[in-house]
């Protein structure tokens, strides 16, 4: 009887200690696994926001609205600047102010230097772009995002024609970006850019895209060893940049003992991705191709009017002759048009004498050498003009009277904006190779044979013929009616202003856009602005005081419980040993065996 009460309690003894084991099992694995979620969760890269950026490019003849992004804590990037994505683009279409645009009693109103005496519309041209903004970016990261608009060239020239109204232009904007979400705190926000900044940007934009910068160059170079060293030339590449009111030239210059330094307001100090660059950049005001076209008519009519003078005085209206324009084309412009603009100021205070004429008819009589000829006077203007002093050295003085080292004879150079434009219509009825992409040019890849025939055949093939070679229409006719002037006036300013020869033209390529995304300054601007704009990171799901806490209490946990299951499996397993050991077998008389267990205590 006492050996049955005894096996009975040892039975419940060991129920509960079975019972205690299971439990301490389950605490252990418990645990086990969140110290392993716990680490994973805590060492785990938390992905970051995304930020989110609009830059208006207000250029001369039209605005377009950029979007980027990239991450908010600059992982992308190098030290205090961050690599920039392009979103979305929205180019802004023009509006019209009037009642009826079919009666042409409506001003096509383009760029923001039209509003000059149209503010009110100004809200109806921003709108479509701005609504695409606020649905295309996320609504929690729209406070965040900032708003910047550029103005560039165009209104370098409205704010010297009439400052205040330029002002008011500017107020009216930012009056507008400030009633949306957007991130929109300081009134330079929506300002102009001097030349320097938008030739420095066009830069930084072409060469970031070409993958130059060294983060990226080594970034590329890891992602596909592969690519053989001369693919991933290092080397920066020159940017010359030709917009409708002016044109910018940058490149890297590394001076040697012999060269002239460059002036201080030449170049400038930028850091990006923790290295420091000192291009020598410069924008020449009026000297877009739009502007150009202007000084180069305004030319004509004094040159009219000098070797004229018996217009009676009721005359209004003059017919020019214009070699740089297909014979069979007139155009016809008002006084205001030629003379309104700064660039004209010159020729405007010639030609006062004749306030009566309002229009001027050009009659196209298309011949190249002429129109050479003209163009040629335009660039040598300063140089021909005694009482004007170039105060640098003559190889370092520009045909504008400014300065610039020699050309680089071993960096490439890359033609953006107007320069593609043109010769995108000047390649037209040229021979192309088969590698050959739209979106870009090497100059390397067309003889100079050929371009100079292309020259000539541009100007010297009357209009009605040129319309059907050129594959006119009336969408694209506004684009290539002058293309004489335009491809004399783009050759010319490469060749003989800014002084490429023949050999150094095989450096160079024109270019729209680029696998990476598409040229201008805008990408540029926005990535310099990345150092300006602190980084934001995303808070972890636990933090290190609570990762710290949490980990040590479930460790302690597993070290209890793993000491309490090793003991216990350790005195059961001594236990049925024992057991084991000490059992014997007993015979009764009948032959049968018995066996006898041994009491555990």
């Amino acid at each position: 009887m006492d050996d049955q009460q005894q096996l009975s309690r040892q039975k419940r003894i060991r129920s509960i200690i079975n019972f205690i084991q299971g439990i301490a099992t389950t605490l252990f694995v418990i645990a086990v696994i969140i110290v392993i979620y716990l680490t994973i969760i805590y060492r785990a890269r938390v992905i970051p926001f995304t930020n989110y950026a609009i830059v208006f490019d207000a250029g001369s003849s039209h605005t377009e609205m950029f979007v980027y992004h990239w991450p908010a804590d600059k992982s992308d990037g190098l030290g205090t600047t961050s690599s920039v994505n392009e979103f979305f683009t929205c180019p802004v279409a023009a509006v019209y102010a009037g009642e009826s645009k079919k009666k042409g009693e409506a001003i096509k109103l383009k760029a923001i230097s039209d509003f000059e005496q149209h503010l009110d519309q100004l809200h109806d041209y921003f709108k479509p772009c701005l609504q695409k903004a606020m649905s295309n970016i996320p609504s929690n990261r729209q406070k965040f995002a900032p708003i910047f608009l550029g103005a560039t060239a165009g209104m370098r020239l409205s704010r010297l024609r009439n400052a205040t109204r330029a002002n008011h232009v500017f107020e009216t904007i930012r009056d507008i970006f400030s009633r949306y979400p957007f991130q929109f705190v300081a009134a330079r926000q929506v300002r102009i850019l001097t030349g320097m900044e938008e030739a420095i940007d066009g830069w930084i934009t072409t060469n970031i895209l070409l993958e130059k910068f060294k983060h990226r160059h080594a970034k590329k170079k890891q992602m596909d060893s592969s690519v053989g060293p001369d693919e991933l030339d290092p080397d920066m590449v020159g940017v010359l940049d030709l917009g409708g009111a002016s044109t910018q030239v940058t490149f890297t210059y590394k001076a040697t003992a012999d060269d002239e330094p460059i002036p201080a307001e030449f170049t400038t100090n930028i850091t990006l991705f923790d290295s420091v660059y000192s291009p020598y950049a410069h924008s020449y005001l009026c000297w877009g191709k739009n502007e150009a076209l202007r000084r180069y008519r305004a030319r004509l009519i004094n040159a009219a009017v000098n070797n004229n003078r018996t217009f009676a005085p009721a005359t209004t209206r003059i017919f020019i002759r214009d070699p740089c324009l297909a014979s069979g084309a007139n155009d016809s412009l008002t006084a205001a048009n030629i003379f309104r603009s700064p660039c004209t100021m010159n020729e405007h205070q010639q030609f006062n004498n004749n306030a009566n004429v309002t229009l001027f008819t050009f009659v196209g009589v298309g011949n190249a050498a002429q129109c050479r000829q003209r163009l040629t006077s335009l660039f040598d203007a300063k140089r021909n003009d005694k009482t004007v002093n170039c105060t640098f050295k003559q190889e370092y003085c520009t045909f504008d009277h400014t300065f610039q080292p020699n050309l680089p004879s071993k960096i490439n150079f890359i033609g953006l904006s107007g320069y593609y434009y043109v010769f995108d219509n000047l390649a037209h009825g040229m021979t192309k190779p088969s590698e050959a992409t739209k979106e870009r040019y090497k100059l390397k890849d067309f003889s100079l044979e050929e371009i100079n025939q292309r020259l000539v055949s541009v100007c010297e093939t009357n209009y009605p013929r040129l319309y059907e070679q050129e594959s006119m229409t009336s969408s694209n006719e506004i684009h290539k009616r002058a293309l004489c002037f335009d491809a004399w006036y783009m050759w010319l300013l490469l060749t003989y202003a800014i002084g490429f020869k023949d050999s150094d033209l095989k450096r160079l390529s024109f270019a729209n856009t680029f696998p990476t995304g598409k040229v201008g300054w805008t990408l540029g601007y926005m990535i310099n602005q990345t150092n300006y704009i602190p980084a934001e990171f995303r808070e972890k799901p636990i933090g290190k005081n609570q990762y710290v806490s949490w980990v040590t209490i479930s460790l302690i946990i597993v070290l209890v419980t793993l000491i309490f299951l090793i003991l216990t499996c350790h005195t059961y397993i001594r236990h049925a040993y024992y057991k084991r050991t000490r059992q014997r077998t007993t015979v009764t008389r009948d032959g049968y065996a018995q066996p006898h267990e041994q009491p555990l205590a």
